[in-house]
């Protein structure tokens, strides 16, 4: 059963010339067409305000509205209730804006366009409470309480969709300081290197006449191992 077992994976390493040719050879580096995720910056924007949309039928009923120079986001509603109170808390000091998981101070808010209009941006509230008001108005907020003790923070994953900022609309509150957007779209940029690909096509037949060669030669061992 051993022999069995051992002559099969001889004769799947054996068939697996055709494979290694197209795939970029044993090392990956000699790969004719390449896809990688490329997120490139396509904008920047300031919000400076932000409103609420009431519960009304209308398509963005219960949405929170970021209204920036540019564009205004509309943030799902589902989400919406859940950023809307620490925005409209009015601490003395500004939220500081960060990454999950690692904390890293960002210089604007992350917006990334997904498809046509549609948008999601994660991202933290950070915030130092400097007495016990403070300290109670986060905890009551959900904010939560890092190694610092005076030092809170609250993760949101948010989705939404991207508008053309319209003529009139009356905010509910406006920033005393604008908060920086950065946009971006992901995308999957193929690149074919011809020399290469050609390359490949020269190779594949000889690649395929030692696959089907090794097969032939293998099937009979493999014959003879199960009368052992």
């Amino acid at each position: 059963m051993l022999k069995k077992i051992f002559l099969t994976l001889i004769l799947f390493g054996q068939t697996a010339c055709t494979s290694v040719v197209w795939n970029g050879g044993i090392y990956d580096a000699d790969r004719a067409i390449n896809t990688r995720t490329v997120v490139q910056t396509t904008d920047h924007d300031q919000i400076h305000a932000f409103a609420y949309v009431p519960h009304n039928g209308e398509p963005l009923s219960g949405s929170l509205m970021m209204m920036g120079g540019k564009y205004w986001y509309a943030i799902q509603s589902d989400i919406s209730t859940e950023l809307l109170a620490p925005l409209a808390a009015r601490l003395p000091q500004r939220y500081q804006i960060t990454a999950p998981y690692t904390g890293k101070t960002l210089a604007a808010l992350p917006v990334s366009i997904t498809d046509g209009s549609h948008f999601h941006s994660d991202f933290c509230l950070d915030y130092h409470a400097q007495n016990l008001d403070e300290h109670q108005t986060l905890q009551k907020l959900r904010f939560q309480p890092q190694a610092n003790p005076q030092h809170y923070r609250l993760c949101y994953a948010t989705e939404g969709t991207v508008y053309t900022k319209p003529q009139q609309f009356s905010e509910d509150y406006r920033f005393h300081d604008s908060i920086p957007i950065e946009l971006t779209l992901k995308q999957n940029q193929t690149n074919i290197d011809k020399s290469k690909l050609a390359s490949h096509i020269l190779l594949t037949p000889l690649a395929l006449a030692v696959d089907t060669v090794s097969g032939m030669i293998m099937l009979p061992i493999l014959v003879i191992g199960d009368l052992f």
